[in-house]
C-alpha cells in the first residue's frame, strides 16, 4: 500500500511542476505591452527647411591683414663727423613730427669749408672784374669760368652743413635708431628707419573667385567700397572704417591670391578714432561685392553635389537643380527655378531621395 502511495506521488510530481510553469509563463506574457502589429507604418523622418524668396544678395568678402606705413624710408648720413647732439625724443617706437631735428653732427669742418667757397666765390668776381676792365675776351671767358666752378662749390658747401641736422621729412614712427650721441658716423652710414604716419595701409588677401565681385562692384558704383576693420584689444574690441583703394595687379605666386589695399588717414589722430590704429596691428576685415540678382543664400547642408537642393512640397522631398554662384564661410549662394515661399530642406539625412515622404519643421 504504502509502494502504490508513492508510485502515485512520483507520477504526479512533473504534471504539477508542469502547471506551474505554465501559470508563470501566461502570468510574464500578461504583464507585457502590446507588440506592434506586423505592418504598422513607422512616422516619415523630420527635416528642417528654410522658406526662401528670390532676390538680390548682398556680397560680403571678408579677408584679413597687417597695419602698414603708406611711406617707409632709411636715413644714411651725407657727411661725416660726431653725432654732437641728439633729440631726447628720438627713441625706438615714438612719434616724430615733419621736420623736428632729430640729431646734429658736427659742422665745424663744413662751416671752415663754406667760408673758404663763399672767399673763392669773392675772389672769382674780382678776377672777373679785371679782366672785363681790360677787355680781354679771353681772360673773361675764363674768369666766368672760374666764377661758375666757385658759385658750385658754394653750393656744395651750404648743403654739406645742413646735411649736418637731420631732420623728420615727415610724420613718422622711429622704427630703429641706429646711432646715438658721440658716436662718429661716415657718409653712408645708416642713421634711422622711419615709418609714415599720414596714411595707414593693409593688404588683404582674397581668393580668385572674389575677384570679379569686387570688380564688379567697382565698376557699378564708380568708386571702391569702405571697409570695416576690426581688431582685439585685450578685453576690448576696436573697430575703425577704411577706404578701399586698389586692387594691386598682380597674384602671389605662391599663395595664388590677390591684394586689395585699404587705407586709414591719420592712424594715430585720437580726434579721428577712438584708439590709434597702430602700426603693426593684425586686423579682421569685411566689405561689400556687387549684388547678385535673383538669388537666395542657404546654408552649406542645403547644397547637395555642389548642383542640386531638396524641396518639401506636399509633404515629399522634390530635388532642384540650381547653380552654385558663390561659397561663403557658412553659406552658399545659388540660382534656380525657386517660387516665393519655397521651403529648402537645410539639413542632411541619412537617405535623401526624390519623391520620399518627409516631415518638415521650421
Amino acid at each position: 500500500m504504502h509502494v502504490m502511495t508513492r508510485t502515485v506521488k512520483n507520477l504526479l510530481l512533473p504534471f504539477a511542476l508542469i502547471a506551474a510553469a505554465l501559470a508563470i509563463a501566461y502570468s510574464l506574457a500578461s504583464s507585457r505591452d502590446d507588440v506592434p502589429r506586423r505592418g504598422s507604418a513607422a512616422p516619415p523622418p523630420s527635416v528642417e527647411v528654410l522658406e526662401v524668396n528670390p532676390g538680390p544678395v548682398a556680397v560680403t568678402i571678408h579677408s584679413r591683414g597687417v597695419v602698414r606705413p603708406l611711406r617707409s624710408i632709411d636715413l644714411v648720413s651725407e657727411v661725416s663727423g660726431r653725432v654732437v647732439w641728439v633729440d631726447p625724443g628720438f627713441l625706438q617706437g615714438e612719434l616724430v613730427s615733419e621736420g623736428q631735428l632729430l640729431l646734429r653732427i658736427d659742422p665745424i669742418n663744413y662751416e671752415v669749408a663754406l667760408s673758404d667757397a663763399r672767399a673763392a666765390v669773392a675772389t672769382a668776381e674780382l678776377a672777373l672784374a679785371e679782366v672785363v676792365a681790360i677787355v680781354r675776351k679771353a681772360a673773361i671767358a675764363e674768369a666766368e669760368a672760374q666764377l661758375a666752378a666757385a658759385k658750385d662749390r658754394l653750393s656744395q658747401a651750404e648743403r654739406d652743413l645742413a646735411d649736418t641736422e637731420i631732420r623728420a621729412p615727415y610724420d613718422a614712427i622711429v622704427d630703429s635708431k641706429q646711432v646715438d650721441l658721440g658716436q662718429y658716423v661716415q657718409t653712408g652710414t645708416p642713421l634711422m628707419r622711419l615709418l609714415s604716419t599720414d596714411v595707414a595701409e593693409v593688404r588683404l588677401p582674397i581668393v580668385g573667385a572674389d575677384v570679379p565681385f569686387v570688380i564688379a562692384g567697382e565698376q557699378a558704383n564708380g568708386q571702391w567700397p569702405e571697409a570695416d576693420l576690426v581688431a582685439t584689444l585685450g578685453s576690448k574690441t576696436e573697430e575703425w572704417r577704411a577706404r578701399l583703394v586698389r586692387l594691386e595687379r598682380r597674384v602671389d605666386e605662391q599663395t595664388r591670391v590677390s591684394f586689395l589695399v585699404a587705407q586709414v588717414d591719420q592712424p594715430y589722430d585720437t580726434s579721428r578714432h577712438s584708439e590709434p590704429f597702430t602700426l603693426g596691428l593684425f586686423v579682421e576685415a569685411s566689405f561689400f561685392g556687387t549684388t547678385i540678382e535673383n538669388a537666395v543664400r542657404l546654408p552649406r547642408p542645403a547644397l547637395h553635389e555642389g548642383e542640386y537642393v531638396y524641396l518639401v512640397r506636399d509633404g515629399h522631398l522634390e530635388r532642384l537643380y540650381v547653380y552654385l554662384l558663390r561659397q561663403e564661410a557658412d553659406s552658399v549662394i545659388v540660382s534656380g527655378s525657386f517660387s516665393s515661399g519655397d521651403r529648402v530642406v537645410t539639413n542632411r539625412l541619412g537617405l535623401m531621395v526624390d519623391g520620399m515622404t518627409v516631415r518638415a519643421s521650421i
